[in-house]
């Protein structure tokens, strides 16, 4: 991460989480937008590349990218959805 310039660096450390074992994550859907992607579904074509560099370099897809499910509200009192997400690990996200 030393090539982020300080705007880059605080939109990660902003949307970063950490688990009970202090291990950092971060949710692809937050990420997204601050990699300039607009669209959830180009991300997702991002995310499909990066999984497969996790496998083909022996890593277990899983253990990086594990999937999510949240529900979201929707717009004018419609039933709420529920979207897909990634819980991306550091070397999932780099």
């Amino acid at each position: 991460m030393s090539k982020l310039i300080a705007k880059e660096y605080q939109g990660f450390e902003q949307i970063k989480h950490t688990d009970e074992t202090e291990n950092e994550y971060w949710f692809a859907r937050e990420l997204a937008p601050v990699l300039g992607y607009a669209k959830w579904e180009n991300f997702q074509k991002v995310i499909d590349r990066a999984m497969l560099a996790c496998r083909n370099s022996g890593f277990n897809v899983a253990d990086h990218f594990p999937d999510v499910r949240k529900t979201v509200e929707m717009p004018s009192k419609a039933k709420p959805k529920t979207i897909i997400d990634y819980k991306l690990s550091r070397y999932a996200y780099h």
